[in-house]
Order: C-alpha cells, then sequence, then structure tokens
C-alpha cells in the first residue's frame, strides 16, 4: 500500500522534502515499518527551517490587525415565503458599516424605540458588501491583495466564518465550472478565482520558473481527513480510521500535519480538476436552513515556490508562499435545523469547534495568558492565523432577515471583536539551492530504503495506482489481440472474394480494350469540343461582360434622366406653386379693391345724403332769412307807422297845449291888463318861450321822422346783403359737395378698371405658365421616350460593335441629355422672365392704384378745406349779423 509525505497545512512547509521547481505530485510510497534506516516511524516529524545556513533570514513587519469583513446575502427563497422582515442594511453594494435592528427575538422589528424608531445597532468594519455585490466584487476587495502578498513569500489565510445558509461556501467555492475560455464564471467563489488569477500571474512572468502545489483537508467530526487521498474512504462506514495526525511545531507556533496529499499542479485545469474532486468528498447533508449545509470545515491550501536570484551574491534561492482558503462549517440550533442522531452529533461537533473558535478570539482579543488553542483541532490549524505570523482575512456572513436576528447579532458581535487582534506577518524564510540539494539527497536515500524494504518481502512491491495502470494496460491489450485475429480471419475472407473479382476483371480486361481505344478517341473528341465550347464560353462572357458595361452606362444614362427629370418636375410643381401664391395674391388685391370700392361707393352715398342735407338746410335757411326779412320789413312799416302816429299825436298834444297856453296868456294878459304894466312884458315872454318850444318840437319831431325812415332803410338794405351772402354760400356749398362726389366716382371707377387690368394680367400670367409647364412636361416625356428609344438602338449596335460604338453611344448620350437640360433650362428662363414681366406689370398697376388713391386722399383734402373755410365764413357772416343786430337794436333803444 502507497503512503503520502506529510505536508504542514496550517502554517507549515514539510521540512523532511525540498520543492520542487517543476509543477509534479509530491506523493511518495510511504516506507516499511521494519525498514532499517526509516527511523521509529513511517511518518518523519517535519522541521520548521532546514539546517542552519541553508535559509535565508526572514524579513518582519510591523504587527497589524486582522481584516474583517461582512457579507449580507438578500432574503433566500424560504425566508420570502416565511415573509420574515429584514432587520440588517447596507449602504450599497460595497461599504463600511452595516446596520441591524436589536430588537430581542420574537418581537416586531417594527416596534418604535424611545424616539419613535426602531433600535439598530451599527457595526464598523473593513469592508461591509451588501446584497447587491457579486462574486467578482468579493474576490477584487477581499483575495486579490492577498494573493499578490502571497507570490511576496508571505502565508496568508482567508475564512468563512457565520452561520449556516448565509453563504459561506458559495463565497470560498461557488461555481467550480469555468467558462468555455477557461474563464471563472459569475457565480464562481474565492478559491476557484484564486487560482485563475494565480496561473495568470505566473504565467504572465517570461522566463520564471515556478511550482505549485495543493492539498484539501476536511475537519469532520473532530477527524482530520484528506479530500485527494487515492484511498479515500467514506468516514461513514464502519472502520474508518483516519491516518493523517497533527502535531505541535516546537521550533514555530503552530503545527504540522503529517500523512496529507500534496498534489502538484501544472495548469489551471490541473487545478480546478483538483479541487472539484475535493469539493464533491465533503460531507453535506439536507437540513432545514439550508438544502446542501457543508457538515465539515474545510482547508484548501496552495503553496507557490518561485525561483529567483538573490541580488548580494547571486545564488539561487526559492521564494515560498503559502495560501490556506478556509471554508468554515456554520453553526446551527439543532431545534430549528431539525437535526437528529447523526446530525445532531455533527451539529453539536460544529458548534463546539466554533465555540472553541469564539472563545480563542475573545482570549486574543482580552490579551489573556492562556489561549484555548488546543480545545478544538480547528483552532490548532489556525493556530498561525490568530495571532500568529499569517496575514489573515475574516468574511463573516449573515443574514438580514428577523428570523435569524439572534445568531446575525453574535456573528457580527464575534466579528467586531476579532478586528483587535494583531498579527505580525512574516515573509517566509528563502531556501537556498546548497539546502535544496541536501533535502533531494535526504529524499534519494529514503527512496532507496523503501525500495530495499520492498524487496525484502515476497514478490516485488508495486504501488496500486501502477498496479491499476498494468491491469488496465493488460486488459486494453488483450481486447486489442482479439480484435486483430477477428480483423485478420475478416481480411482472409476478403482476400478470397477479392481474388475471384480479379480474375473476373483480368478477363473483362482483355475485353475491354478496344473500348477503351474507342473512349479514347471519343474522349479526344470531346476535348476538342469541349476546348470550342470553352471559346464560345469566354467569347459569350465577354459580349456578357460588354452587355454589362453598356447596361451600367444605359443605366447610369437614365439615372441621369431620371434626376434631370426629377429636377424638372420639381421645378414645375415649384411653378405651379408660385402661381397658386400669385392667384392668392390677386385674390387679396381683388378684396382690398372690393372694399376699397365699397368704401368709396359708400362715401359717395354719404357725400349724396350729405348735399342734400344740406342743400335742404340752406333752403331752411333762406326761408327762414325770407320771413325774417318780411317779417322785418312789416315790423319796420308798423313802427314808421307808429312813429308817424305817435308823432301825429304828440303834435296834437303838443297842438293842444299851445292852445292852453294860448288861453293862458290870454288870460295872463287879461290879467295883466287887469294888474300892472309888467304883465305885458310877461306877456311877451310867455308868446316868445312858446314859439321856441313849437320851433323845437316840430325840428325834435322832423328829426326823429328822418331817423326813423333811415334806420329802417339800412336795416331793409343789411337784410338784402345777408340774403345775398346766404346765397353766394349755398350756392359754393352746393358746388363743392358735386365736386367730391365727381371725384370719388372717379377714384371708384380708376381702381375698378386697375383691378380688372391685374385680373386679365394674372390669368394671361397663369395661363402662359401652364400652357409652359404642360408644354415642358411634354417635351420630357417625349425626351425620355427618345431617349429610351435612341438607348434601346445603340444597346443593339454596342453589342455588335462595343470598342466603336462605346464613345458615340457616350457623345450621344451626352448630346442628348445636354440637349435636353439646354431646352429645359431655355423654358425655365422664358417662365422666370414673364413671371419677372408680370411682376412688374402687377407692380405697375398696383402703383398706378395707389397714386390714384393718394390724389383721390387729397382731393378730399382740398374739398375737406374749401368745406371748413365756407364753414368760417358763413360763420363769420352770422357773428357780424348778429352785432349788426345788436348795434340796431342799441340805436332803436336810444
Amino acid at each position: 500500500m502507497s503512503r503520502r509525505v506529510p505536508s504542514g497545512v496550517g502554517l507549515q512547509r514539510p521540512g523532511s522534502r525540498a520543492p520542487s521547481l517543476a509543477p509534479t505530485s509530491s506523493r511518495y510510497s510511504r516506507a516499511a515499518a521494519n525498514a532499517p534506516d526509516a527511523g521509529p516511524s513511517s511518518r518523519r516529524a517535519t522541521s520548521v527551517m532546514p539546517s542552519a545556513g541553508a535559509l535565508r533570514v526572514p524579513t518582519e513587519v510591523h504587527e497589524s490587525n486582522i481584516h474583517v469583513v461582512v457579507r449580507c446575502r438578500g432574503r433566500s427563497p424560504k425566508e420570502i415565503a416565511e415573509a420574515s422582515p429584514v432587520i440588517a442594511t447596507t449602504d450599497g453594494p460595497l461599504s463600511k458599516a452595516i446596520t441591524v435592528e436589536t430588537g430581542a427575538a420574537g418581537v416586531s422589528s417594527l416596534a418604535p424605540g424611545p424616539s419613535g424608531q426602531p433600535n439598530t445597532k451599527t457595526y464598523g468594519f473593513d469592508k461591509v458588501f451588501g446584497p447587491e455585490a457579486d462574486q467578482t466584487m468579493v474576490f477584487n476587495a477581499v483575495a486579490e491583495s492577498m494573493l499578490d502578498e502571497v507570490l511576496a513569500g508571505y502565508n496568508c489565510t482567508i475564512f468563512a466564518y457565520g452561520q449556516t445558509g448565509t453563504g459561506k461556501t458559495h463565497t470560498m467555492q461557488g461555481d467550480l465550472t469555468p467558462t468555455p475560455l477557461m474563464a471563472p464564471s459569475t457565480d464562481a467563489g474565492i478559491i476557484p478565482r484564486v487560482l485563475h488569477r494565480l496561473f495568470e500571474r505566473l504565467e504572465a512572468q517570461e522566463g520564471a520558473e515556478y511550482s505549485v502545489k495543493c492539498s484539501y483537508l476536511e475537519l469532520y467530526n473532530e477527524d482530520l481527513r484528506d479530500l485527494l487521498a487515492p484511498e479515500y474512504k467514506d468516514p461513514s462506514n464502519a472502520g474508518y480510521n483516519s491516518q493523517i495526525k497533527m502535531f505541535e511545531d516546537g521550533s514555530k507556533k503552530g503545527v504540522t500535519v503529517h500523512g496529507l496529499e500534496e498534489c502538484g499542479l501544472l495548469s489551471l485545469k490541473d487545478g480546478l480538476a483538483v479541487l472539484n474532486r475535493g469539493s464533491q468528498r465533503r460531507q453535506t447533508a439536507e437540513t432545514k436552513m439550508n438544502d446542501k449545509s457543508s457538515r465539515s470545515h474545510s482547508i484548501f491550501t496552495l503553496t507557490v515556490h518561485v525561483k529567483e536570484t538573490s541580488e548580494d551574491k547571486g545564488e539561487d534561492l526559492l521564494r515560498i508562499g503559502k495560501f490556506n482558503l478556509v471554508d468554515l462549517a456554520g453553526s446551527e440550533a439543532i431545534g430549528r435545523s431539525g437535526a437528529e442522531n447523526k446530525r445532531a452529533r455533527e451539529a453539536g461537533m460544529i458548534n463546539q469547534s466554533l465555540l472553541t473558535l469564539g472563545r480563542v478570539i475573545s482570549a486574543l482579543v482580552d490579551k489573556s495568558s492562556h489561549i484555548p488553542y488546543r480545545e478544538s483541532k480547528l483552532t490548532r490549524l489556525l493556530q498561525d492565523s490568530l495571532g500568529g505570523r499569517t496575514k489573515t482575512c475574516i468574511v463573516a456572513t449573515v443574514s438580514p432577515t428577523k428570523s435569524n436576528q439572534e445568531e446575525t447579532l453574535s456573528t457580527l458581535d464575534y466579528a467586531l471583536r476579532a478586528r483587535s487582534i494583531k498579527n505580525k506577518p512574516e515573509v517566509n524564510a528563502h531556501l537556498t539551492k546548497a539546502g535544496l540539494l541536501k533535502e533531494y539527497v535526504g529524499d534519494i536515500e529514503r527512496l532507496k530504503a523503501e525500495l530495499f524494504s520492498s524487496r525484502e518481502k515476497n514478490g516485488i512491491y508495486i504501488p496500486d495506482d501502477q498496479w491499476r495502470e498494468m491491469s488496465d494496460k493488460q486488459t486494453r491489450q488483450k481486447s486489442d489481440y482479439d480484435e486483430a485475429q477477428q480483423r485478420v480471419r475478416a481480411v482472409e475472407v476478403e482476400l478470397k472474394t477479392r481474388k475471384a473479382e480479379f480474375e473476373t476483371l483480368t478477363s473483362r480486361f482483355v475485353t475491354t480494350t478496344d473500348d477503351l481505344a474507342a473512349a479514347r478517341e471519343a474522349e479526344r473528341e470531346l476535348g476538342v469540343l469541349l476546348g470550342q465550347a470553352k471559346a464560345e464560353v469566354e467569347a459569350a462572357r465577354v459580349a456578357l461582360h460588354e452587355e454589362r458595361i453598356v447596361a451600367s452606362a444605359y443605366a447610369a444614362g437614365e439615372e441621369r434622366l431620371h434626376g434631370v427629370a426629377s429636377e424638372l418636375h420639381s421645378a414645375a410643381v415649384e411653378g405651379v406653386r408660385d402661381v397658386g401664391g400669385l392667384f392668392d395674391k390677386i385674390d387679396r388685391m381683388a378684396d382690398v379693391l372690393d372694399t376699397n370700392s365699397d368704401a368709396a361707393g359708400g362715401f359717395g352715398n354719404e357725400m349724396q345724403s350729405l348735399s342734400a342735407d344740406l342743400k335742404q338746410s340752406m333752403a331752411q335757411l333762406h326761408s327762414v332769412q325770407k320771413d325774417f326779412g318780411g317779417m322785418l320789413r312789416s315790423d319796420m312799416k308798423a313802427y314808421a307807422k307808429q312813429g308817424a302816429e305817435e308823432s301825429q299825436l304828440h303834435m296834437a298834444e303838443l297842438d293842444a297845449s299851445f292852445d292852453a297856453f294860448d288861453d293862458l296868456a290870454k288870460s295872463l294878459a287879461r290879467s295883466i291888463e287887469e294888474g300892472s304894466a309888467n304883465a305885458a312884458e310877461a306877456s311877451a315872454a310867455m308868446l316868445a318861450v312858446r314859439d321856441d318850444v313849437r320851433a323845437s318840437v316840430q325840428a325834435w319831431a322832423s328829426g326823429v321822422s328822418a331817423k326813423t325812415t333811415s334806420t329802417v332803410e339800412e336795416l331793409i338794405s343789411q337784410h338784402r346783403d345777408n340774403l345775398d351772402m346766404v346765397s353766394s354760400v349755398v350756392e359754393g356749398t352746393t358746388a363743392l359737395v358735386a365736386n367730391v362726389i365727381h371725384a370719388a366716382r372717379e377714384h371708384v371707377s380708376a381702381q375698378a378698371a386697375a383691378f380688372a387690368k391685374a385680373q386679365d394680367l394674372a390669368a394671361s400670367a397663369a395661363a402662359a405658365e401652364i400652357a409652359r409647364l404642360k408644354a415642358e412636361k411634354a417635351a420630357l416625356l417625349q425626351l425620355m421616350a427618345d431617349e429610351q428609344e435612341k438607348s434601346a438602338k445603340l444597346r443593339t449596335n454596342l453589342i455588335a460593335n462595343f470598342t466603336t460604338m462605346m464613345g458615340d453611344f457616350t457623345a450621344a448620350q451626352d448630346s442628348s441629355l445636354s440637349a435636353a437640360i439646354a431646352k429645359a433650362t431655355n423654358r425655365t428662363d422664358a417662365g422666370m422672365r414673364e413671371m419677372t414681366a408680370f411682376q412688374a406689370s402687377h407692380a405697375a398697376v398696383t402703383a398706378e392704384g395707389a397714386r390714384r388713391a393718394d390724389e383721390f386722399g387729397a382731393n378730399l383734402d382740398d374739398r375737406a378745406m374749401d368745406v371748413e373755410e365756407q364753414g368760417r365764413a358763413g360763420k363769420k357772416v352770422r357773428d357780424e349779423e348778429g352785432r349788426r343786430r345788436h348795434r340796431r337794436a342799441s340805436r332803436l333803444r336810444m
């Protein structure tokens, strides 16, 4: 039975065997128990360091805290079906904190705290991945930098920690199947991505010498199992006894594992195959918490050796790095997971090892003098990763739902305490060439001893793998021999058949010689015919090529004609659109002229109405003036008659007065005669006074009569003048109104004539344009028909004589196209000239109408000024007549 070389898994490299630069398997046959020089045990204890002088002094760095990241998965289908609320929240796919509601289990997470909000607690870590984070983001943020440290010569460890069913195995392992291009799949975890990136880095170094080895260890129910062992046995079988032993390493902090298989990896494909084989052997089972729950802890270790040359002495050295990728089984409550019997024992052992891991973390944080590493094999394996010389990263996985609140809080508390653990990473010692040769010599001596021990037994010792290979080879060889015998017999039968057929064919050969000669002659003739046919085909091909050229030229000409026709059609459409716009403009001008005509007609009617009203008013004025004059004449005559009568009455009264005065004088005279002598003088005086008074009264009466007569005559004269002036004003106004009406009628007539002329001009231009466009369309159609006919004729002629007619065809096409374009251009120019003439004529007509409108306005303004002047003259006459009346009245009052 074969044996395997022991290998340190936790943190140590087995000192019994030098790492080979060639990536081959490190599996060896173990020595027999009675080997003379093999030592007391077949498993040799591995030393941490080889002999003095064979190793370089390692480089130390400062202490650093363990790197802790948290990954929170999304709700599982079971949690969604149970409607378990979310209590853990993160800030996006990548942040540095996670917030968890801290209400007691069984209490609604919606219960408000003192401030009306649920009680929450926020945990801060190096990185926090939310449910949105994918596998690539986790690898880039967690494992890629640590892989660089491994290649630099450090020991690094990543292990996933958390409750069962929170995604530890998914994070560390995931999908192991690569894409067709040998790239990691989308769901690939940290371990397969590390293998991809490791070989990518190593193969990118030109001329580099390296070796990669791996081991896969499982801790199941506190028993160590090698997942890569060829003689793997299921630990659940009766009589199973693990051959893997773990020993304390006295020279360094850590342990050494003996009897562990270490496989060399030649390529990425080998690494994935080894990983897949070991993963299939892991203990998994279905529980109420997880359909495929890991029932054991696993440690996948990669050991990388890279050759380098020292800068000071120029000697060859080996840089050694180790990467431990740990997938821990999840803690679980037996009551909730439904574990019974065997599964309950598994859960108990898992919880015990994780509880010990928690106590170790607490003791390291509290800096206790005793660290309980030895209470569990898991903590012994992780001893150097927790407080040792390894760079460590913990990936804590949690569930976001209320149903797992207690486990989530416990996981986060332990992870938060683990951040305080300080490691002192140290670069591994470099193995020199002398140390490597010394290890090779030791391996040779050990192999010789194992070979001698095997030969001392009966027979020859052969390893199991070699025996199975030999047996398989023998079986294949026997099968190949049997198949060869069958083929020989089949060949003999076929040979007999072929011999008979050969004889038959020989006889036929003799009879078919003449046929062969005839066939060859026929073949020769067919060859001649074939040559002629080929020549004809070549000629036809040339003719076809020429016809294609002609057809392409014809198509190009038709394309040009089509382009010209399209342009002319566009021009025609544009002309029709312009004519339509012209008709619209004419319609608008007709509307304006109709409006002006209606306004002029209304103005004429209004002027006629005003003239009639004015005539009627002047007639009334004349009648009133005439009546006033007659009344004034009668009044003046009555006034004169009354004055004469009053004068006569006054004269009569004066005569009576004078008579009375005479009587008085006579009485006085009688008195005087009777009185004294002075009475004669008084009487004479009285008589003189009487004569004076009579003369004065007569003179006054004559003056009054003359004055009244002159006043009456003056009034009559003024009244006649006034009547004459009113008559002249009425006649002037009537003439003015007549002139205005005549001017308005002339303006309306001129506008109507201009409108008629514009309509005639527009109609004639539109008709000419339409006729021109129709003629142009007909010409284009005729041109296209002619061109098609010419092209058909030319096509026939060109096929007959391509070289000669090609130039004529092109010239004819160009000439026809030029003529068509020139003809179309001439017609277009004629249309433009006609439209320009129409525009000028229409502008002249419009200007004439505008001029007449201006003259009409000026004429109306002059007539309006005349009317205002006549109005002012009439007002002046009325004012003068009023003043005269006032003066006459004043004089009459005097």
